[in-house]
């Protein structure tokens, strides 16, 4: 029998119309068994369509089925992480919940962290892809087509609820600002690590339901335009979650919203209930905490695997030079202000989603 498999796909997205009058509790998070992304996030609900603002100084605890619990660590606004030095998910337990904001008590019930079901592997392809454009011109780009395999066991459970999401993660270098041409307070060369989570439009939900064979062949994931990202290192990392029925159906309600550019942990700003409740019966909350199993399959291309030859905006070469003898010599502020170097030029900070090295590097 064929799987039915959910894209949350841009031909499939409804514009939700949000009337959120604001105020509301925003709470996403994660407990799982891998190191990572074991975090909660706190906002409060704008006006429509308008962002959330983060909720600082609530008291967050993940308590288990044993009675262990777990306060999380404030590390920026809003955001808070376990740190798992009394608890780490672990297959077979179970986890719920607390958050405490200025008084008012929001929970989950427990769910089960269950162990994850398929053996993924990717592979790519390099192809090209033609677009016309308003005036009738032809527009090719060279791009990366991602494909993956998954084994499932022979064994399968009677029900079982699968989501699969993608990031990249490459690195790129600022610029070499050699003494003969720059000042010697410009910044020393660096290498910068970016972590791209694609949006909801790249999630992909199982119901193991409808199948019962036990492989799923060469499902094509992304097409991602060749760009300077794969100078070097460029990883794509495919998350694969084992999530209960609850968590599934709230990601099939998350078709009706129009997400793009994030994760999961995304604050969404439409109306979405999942399984937070309140003290107050009488209050309207937003979000989910979700108990999962966690693997990621990784794959590596460098810029020995791309046909394509990338032009280094951060090299200043042949007349790039001339335009640096224009401000004092001494001041390389002023090369920032006059916008002769871009900042993502001199400064990992300015690279949009740069972040620490992965351990994986």
């Amino acid at each position: 029998m064929v799987g039915i498999f959910i894209a949350v796909g841009c031909s499939e997205v409804i514009e939700l119309e949000d009337n959120t009058v604001g105020g509301q509790v925003i709470i996403y998070g994660r407990i799982s068994n891998s190191t990572q992304a074991n975090e909660v996030v706190i906002s409060r609900a704008g006006e429509a369509s308008t962002a959330p603002l983060p909720i600082e100084g609530a008291i967050v605890k993940i308590v288990d089925d044993t009675g262990l619990e777990e306060f999380l660590v404030e590390d920026a606004p809003g955001h808070y992480t376990l740190g798992r030095n009394v608890l780490s998910g672990q297959f077979g337990r179970s986890y719920r919940l607390e958050a405490d904001i200025e008084g008012s008590i929001y929970t989950t019930d427990f769910q089960e962290l269950l162990p994850v079901l398929s053996q993924d592997e990717m592979r790519y392809e390099i192809g090209v892809e033609r677009d016309i454009t308003s005036s009738g011109a032809t527009v090719t780009d060279d791009v990366v087509r991602l494909f993956v395999d998954s084994d499932l066991p022979d064994d399968l459970p009677d029900q079982f609820f699968m989501r699969w999401e993608i990031e990249e993660v490459y690195s790129v270098l600022t610029g070499f600002f050699p003494t003969f041409w720059f000042p010697r307070s410009a910044p020393p060369q660096k290498q910068c690590y970016v972590t791209h989570k694609l949006g909801a439009d790249e999630i992909f939900l199982l119901d193991g339901r409808d199948i019962r064979r036990s492989d799923l062949k060469n499902r094509e994931l992304i097409t991602r335009v060749i760009d300077r990202s794969f100078q070097n290192k460029h990883y794509f990392n495919l998350i694969q979650s084992r999530v209960s029925e609850e968590n599934f159906e709230y990601w099939e309600k998350v078709r009706t919203l129009t997400i793009t550019n994030g994760s999961i942990f995304d604050q969404v700003v439409g109306p979405l209930k999942g399984n937070v409740k309140s003290d107050d019966p009488g209050e309207e909350v937003f979000g989910f905490f979700e108990v999962i199993g966690i693997d990621t399959t990784r794959l590596l291309m460098t810029n020995n695997d791309i046909p394509v030859f990338f032009r280094d905006p951060c090299v200043f070469q042949g007349d790039l030079v001339l335009p640096l003898l224009t401000v004092p010599f001494d001041c390389f502020e002023c090369l920032l202000q006059r916008k002769i170097i871009d900042p993502q030029c001199a400064f990992c900070e300015a690279v949009p989603n740069n972040g620490p090295r992965p351990s994986y590097f």
